[in-house]
């Protein structure tokens, strides 16, 4: 457990907001082979389903791992050092905010975190879109998305969408 609590702590204090996919596939499907890449995409698109952190995938992949006692251990170390980091990093930011040096830190993440989300999203479209039907799928989510159509209600459409495709095959 304390290997699970350590690994989970690294990954934690390393996220971005959920732009960790590729760490976490490389860490946790690829050297430590405690997950599958289908069981990295799914934890994922639970977290997505679920209210909160996106995340909160994290308690799924140490259960996957482990039983309980993993889901507990990856919970704490993922949430726990980097809550106490974000605590003294906000107290920080905000006695230097006008800082010209602390706002061009801030920008300076932004292209940052979109790029390591594109490669979160080239690693799991590699897993999930293993046909037509579902690069179908993930366009029309897209697009819904793009026109602004609420986000609970496209996650809704495309897990009933993705489990008649699943019935289908």
């Amino acid at each position: 457990m304390l290997e699970i609590l350590l690994e989970y702590a690294r990954l934690g204090l390393i996220s971005f907001g959920g732009t960790n996919v590729p760490e976490f596939e490389r860490v946790l499907v690829g050297e430590r082979g405690w997950l599958t890449a289908e069981t990295l995409a799914s934890g994922f698109a639970l977290g997505q389903l679920m209210p909160g952190p996106n995340m909160l995938a994290v308690t799924y992949y140490g259960f996957m791992t482990a039983g309980w006692s993993g889901a507990w251990a990856a919970t704490a170390g993922f949430y726990i050092p980097a809550a106490l980091l974000s605590a003294a990093a906000l107290r920080f930011y905000q006695r230097g905010a006008a800082l010209p040096a602390v706002q061009r830190f801030r920008n300076a993440l932004l292209p940052f975190g979109a790029g390591v989300m594109l490669a979160g999203t080239f690693i799991l479209g590699q897993v999930s879109l293993s046909s037509p039907a579902h690069l179908l799928l993930a366009i029309a989510a897209f697009g819904l998305l793009h026109l602004r159509l609420n986000s609970a209600v496209v996650v809704l459409l495309a897990a009933v969408s993705g489990a008649l495709l699943k019935l289908a095959t």
